[in-house]
């Protein structure tokens, strides 16, 4: 055979052409950070690829058979059915799993240029999705080729299966209060980028378990009705002459379509009604059906939680001047864990604009993320009818602008970081030169970036074209999906021209850009081929944790060290766990190993400072803690960061003072968020207080107790005493300390109903010379809030 004899054909031969297109694929897509290791991303997208290719092999597999025996029809006839489909499966079979064994060998040799963190999950993945799938692909290839006549007949019918499930898990994620997709055929999308952790759980394998039980009963049902020339006979005499396959028919199909009927249940997907199970009690408002757990923070912050949700509604609906359908179900989780369980995205909130839902965490009243989150559903009144989102479809083709889809929410609702307003962060982004050229995030390549650099980047964008254009020609533009020439008779480019100037012109102070520089670092997780592991060791070490197994939970954050060398934070939780451990000695060398670092941000700097000089306090050695501790607050920081620091400082500097603060702050305590230890703070706050001197500094920690459990009546009277002291007492020596005792008071006086009371307080945070832009931001809603609450909450 020639050359090109066999190059024509390999093109011309279906198994072939199939063999060579799934190598080619897969050695592309290992060129793709994250994409192109073995592991969850690869496998999702190899998936669908692999079952679509399995329908052709299921049905060339018929064919062929079909080919093969047309010469010796009599030989077919005696065989047996059983006989038939075994032929077909092994034949089927065996094209199948060389499609797998060329993806399989593509990501093992891509380990030579691909960095994958954890083999044998990425094994699992392959297993769980593009294997299990072709299966599933080539069981539908076997029956379209068995009902059908020509090609083109049997593959269409083979992908029947395939486009049932497809537009059955479509339907789903639009009307189902869900964010993830579990599809046979297709896969399993865990949910929303920005959750790092992405396990195999039960659900997935309880799918898996129902398909296969489907799949069963269909090639049961194919071995009794299979006749010769691999065509559909139905003879009544089959089923007394094959009870086995008859008993495998009924064992697989039984127990599958039970899990198929109660497959909200399951956790396949879920429902409004299933997830009444997990949040039972609701609140019914004006424009809100809220949804809660019984016995949880929000039920007990109910009344609170329902006005911030309407309060949301009113500035959202005065800045936009439209209002989408209600109600609006907001889904209120009490942990991370559990709404993941449930919805598909854990740490991550998320408000899809067409279903009117929003899906939140617990948070500390005043919820930080729900007026994002509502935002996103009011882009409905404006985006494309479908979705709400802002997309478009031209000659072009289909066009998404995420850049604008978060944009907007971030735009409308704004939120101070480390004390700053949005413009500032983005011109610190800008400073940083990390910010993403807009018309590289204006799109689907908005995923591509740092969310963090991308919200920010979009968010102040959107924001400068509302506050200087207007907002109708901004809502023009989310309805075009970007076109900027239509909405406002200019190029993007020479917008943001523009914007960048304004950004430019901002005034910084040197401690607030380096206050973000860290935040700012983060890579994109595109960027970072071992984030998945990363995340799945720190679950691994917090859950040997609460099992008390610390050697097993220092073993995994020292392996997170190892594959993310680059991420500071590992090694800080590595040393905190030493720490915890009684390990001290440990625990610094950790430490001084991290310090020496030459690339650390004051962030991270002042962390390793606050945790040597933590060590030295339990140590009581006060000189080295001291000294540790003011070497932090010279770092640019945070107001949080440097108050925390500065009453820790103020125990290095006083003996009497130090074992008190020292067990306030507990840093080793090796299980923190125990209820006893909230009873353990308050009680070394109120130890502080009674220290000659120190009751304003123990009024201010008391207080912040009674607010982390919703007690504001309580916490006045210990927030005001922190801020006018008796005459013999230490005030508050710091502007900070200051600032955040004001801040909690306004929350207390606000949550008491005291709303003359609030704004006096709300005012002296605005007279405050060292206000900077985010604490003028937060006034600002502060001021709204409070005109709301009095009329709503009287």
């Amino acid at each position: 055979m020639s050359f090109l004899a066999a190059v024509r054909r390999h093109f011309t031969t279906p198994a072939l052409r199939r063999r060579w297109f799934v190598l080619l694929f897969t050695l592309g897509l290992t060129t793709q950070p994250l994409f192109g290791a073995l592991g969850y991303e690869g496998a999702l997208v190899l998936t669908p690829l692999i079952s679509v290719l399995a329908l052709a092999v299921g049905v060339d597999a018929v064919r062929d058979t079909r080919l093969a025996h047309a010469s010796d029809p009599v030989a077919m006839s005696i065989q047996s059915s059983g006989e038939r489909l075994r032929l077909l499966a092994l034949r089927g079979l065996g094209d199948l799993c060389s499609l797998l064994t060329l993806a399989l060998g593509a990501f093992i040799l891509a380990n030579f240029w691909q960095v994958n963190c954890d083999l044998p999950n990425g094994l699992l993945w392959f297993l769980v999705l593009p294997t299990a799938s072709g299966l599933l692909g080539l069981v539908a290839g076997l029956w379209g080729g068995v009902l059908g006549t020509t090609r083109a007949s049997q593959l269409l019918l083979a992908a029947v299966p395939l486009l049932y499930s497809l537009v059955l898990g479509l339907w789903r994620i639009y009307v189902d209060p869900v964010v993830y997709a579990i599809d046979p055929f297709f896969g399993y999308f865990a949910g929303p980028l920005y959750d790092e952790a992405i396990p195999i759980t039960a659900r997935l394998w309880w799918f898996r378990a129902y398909n296969f039980l489907i799949a069963g009963a269909a090639m049961a049902l194919l071995s009794l009705t299979l006749g010769p020339g691999l065509k559909l006979q139905l003879r009544g005499d089959s089923l007394r002459r094959s009870p086995f396959t008859v008993a495998t028919l009924v064992a697989c199909l039984m127990p599958g379509v039970v899990l198929g009927v109660f497959a909200a249940e399951n956790g396949f997907h879920a429902t409004e009604a299933s997830l009444a199970g997990a949040l039972p009690r609701t609140r019914v408002t004006e424009h809100f059906v809220i949804h809660y757990a019984a016995n949880s923070a929000a039920a007990r912050d109910i009344d609170l939680l329902a006005a911030e949700h309407e309060f949301a509604w009113q500035r959202l609906a005065a800045q936009i001047g439209r209002e989408p359908r209600v109600p609006v179900h907001s889904f209120v989780f009490p942990t991370p864990e559990l709404k993941r369980a449930w919805i598909g995205a854990g740490n991550t909130e998320v408000a899809p604009p067409w279903r009117g839902h929003i899906y939140l965490n617990e948070q500390q009243f005043p919820h930080r993320v729900l007026h994002h989150e509502l935002a996103h559903v009011f882009s409905y009144t404006v985006g494309e009818p479908l979705f709400g989102t802002s997309s478009a479809v031209s000659w072009r083709g289909l066009r998404v602008n995420l850049a604008l889809v978060e944009g907007f929410a971030t735009a409308f609702a704004p939120r101070s970081e480390s004390g700053l307003d949005l413009h500032d962060q983005a011109a610190i982004l800008d400073r940083l030169e990390l910010r993403p050229v807009l018309g590289d995030i204006m799109g689907l390549g908005f995923w591509g970036k740092s969310s963090r650099r991308a919200y920010t980047a979009a968010g102040s964008f959107c924001r400068w074209l509302i506050d200087t254009r207007g907002v109708e020609p901004f809502l023009n533009l989310y309805g075009t999906a970007g076109d900027f020439e239509l909405a406002y008779g200019t190029s993007l480019e020479a917008l943001e021209v523009e914007w960048l100037a304004f950004l430019r012109a901002r005034p910084l102070r040197p401690r607030d850009i380096e206050a973000l520089r860290q935040r700012f670092k983060q890579r994109p997780i595109f960027q970072r081929p071992c984030a998945h592991r990363a995340a799945d060791l720190v679950v691994e070490a917090n859950l040997a944790h609460h099992r008390g197994l610390e050697v097993e939970r220092i073993d995994a954050l020292r392996e997170l060290c190892t594959i993310e060398p680059e991420q500071p934070e590992h090694r800080l939780l590595l040393a905190q766990a030493e720490a915890q451990a009684n390990m001290q000695e440990v625990a610094a060398a950790t430490l001084a190993e991290l310090s020496r670092q030459t690339d650390l941000t004051d962030t991270i700097a002042a962390l390793v400072d606050e945790r040597l000089g933590d060590l030295a306090l339990a140590r009581f050695d006060l000189p080295v803690a001291l000294t540790y501790y003011d070497r932090a607050l010279t770092r640019g920081l945070g107001d949080n960061q440097i108050r925390q620091l500065q009453i820790k400082r103020m125990g290095a500097a006083d003996p009497a003072l130090a074992p008190r603060v020292l067990a306030y702050f507990d840093p080793f305590e090796p299980n923190p968020e125990h209820p006893s230890e909230a009873v353990l703070r308050l009680y070394a706050a109120e130890q502080i207080a009674t220290l000659p001197g120190y009751a304003p500094l123990g009024g201010y920690l008391v207080g912040r107790q009674l607010l982390n459990v919703q007690q504001g009546a309580a916490a006045i009277e210990p927030l005001q005493r922190a801020l006018h002291p008796e005459d013999d007492d230490h005030a508050l020596s710091t502007p900070e300390l200051r600032r955040g005792a004001r801040l909690m008071l306004l929350e207390a006086q606000a949550r008491a109903r005291n709303y003359d009371a609030a704004a006096r307080v709300l005012a002296e945070l605005q007279d405050d010379p060292d206000a900077d832009s985010g604490l003028r931001l937060d006034a600002a809603l502060w001021t709204e809030r409070l005109a709301f609450l009095r009329s709503h909450l009287p």
